[in-house]
């Protein structure tokens, strides 16, 4: 089986690793998703991915993929709604 990685901010030397140019460490990962959701210490507000891309110098279309299958997902409140009425 393979090893269990930790995701914890403290986690070791691999989130701040040199990457070569156009791509990615954990860190920056982290960042991006806490600028497109307005949570990042270093910006008010959120950010959209055109900004975020210039930002990290990559292209608009990997910080698109990156925020599709990295965020977090919208709540659904309609279907609270739908459970409360079955019981």
């Amino acid at each position: 089986m393979p090893r269990l990685r930790s995701t914890k901010p403290d986690s070791g030397c691999y989130e701040e690793r040199q990457v070569p140019t156009g791509n990615l460490n954990i860190s920056q990962l982290r960042h991006i998703i806490l600028l497109h959701e307005g949570k990042a210490d270093d910006h008010d507000g959120p950010m959209g991915a055109h900004q975020i891309a210039e930002k990290f110098q990559v292209d608009v279309v990997q910080i698109q993929r990156i925020l599709q299958f990295l965020s977090e997902p919208l709540e659904d409140s309609s279907s609270k709604d739908k459970n409360k009425t079955l019981r």
